[in-house]
């Protein structure tokens, strides 16, 4: 995202994080810039990010506890919002709203697929009995047609990235899937730990679920 956002962050010293969950993208922004605001309603993820950024040595970034709406964040030169599926789809207000907080240019994220992480359409037939129903999931076309309509004609960057789901051992793996896919008894566990003992990767003593991600970065300048 960065690379391919490169000639406006240029551009920029101060950037609002929205929606910026434990920091993938607010850490990265504050090595570069001269302060980053981070807005993140989770309790849990916010204080991930403090602590993140206290370990990291910068101090740089103000994080603000707070959903969009919820707060009144001053101006700053770049707005970024990735993945936050109800800012960025078709008809969001924030999209017709942002202009008024980013002093020089916009940049979102947006998903364009990727594969299936949790193994989900081979596990839910065999444990469950039915097929993994994704839904409609809200892409980067609903964002950029409610761009068009509003005049705005952005730059667009597809890009890929690893989005690698780590597990400290098998056992946790196990748990994480049972939890998720709603599952109790020894007998999906045990399936669960042959399955994933087949699927996940070794790190080291660890183990990790890979995925690579699809997505495209909008941005413009205002």
């Amino acid at each position: 995202m960065l690379a391919a956002a490169a000639p406006v962050l240029s551009e920029c010293r101060s950037a609002l994080d929205v929606g910026a969950g434990f920091g993938a993208l607010a850490l990265p922004l504050a090595r570069r810039l001269a302060h980053v605001t981070a807005l993140e309603p989770a309790p849990a993820l916010a204080g991930a990010l403090r602590r993140a950024a206290t370990r990291a040595g910068l101090a740089n970034v103000t994080v603000i506890p707070a959903a969009w709406g919820e707060a009144a964040p001053a101006p700053h030169d770049l707005v970024v919002c990735a993945h936050v599926g109800p800012l960025l789809g078709g008809g969001a207000d924030f999209l017709a709203s942002v202009g008024e907080v980013a002093r020089r240019a916009v940049l979102l994220v947006r998903d364009a697929g990727g594969g299936d992480k949790f193994f989900y359409a081979e596990l839910y037939p065999r444990l469950l009995g039915r097929p993994y129903e994704t839904g409609r999931r809200c892409g980067a076309s609903d964002t950029l047609e409610t761009l068009s309509r509003l005049g705005i004609a952005p730059v667009v960057a597809p890009i890929e990235y690893r989005s690698d789901q780590p597990f400290a051992t098998l056992d946790e793996a196990c748990e994480f899937w049972m939890t998720y896919m709603k599952l109790a008894g020894e007998a999906p566990r045990r399936f669960l730990r042959g399955f994933l003992a087949a699927r996940l990767q070794r790190d080291g003593d660890a183990w990790v679920a890979p995925l690579r991600k699809r997505a495209v970065v909008i941005w413009w300048r205002r």
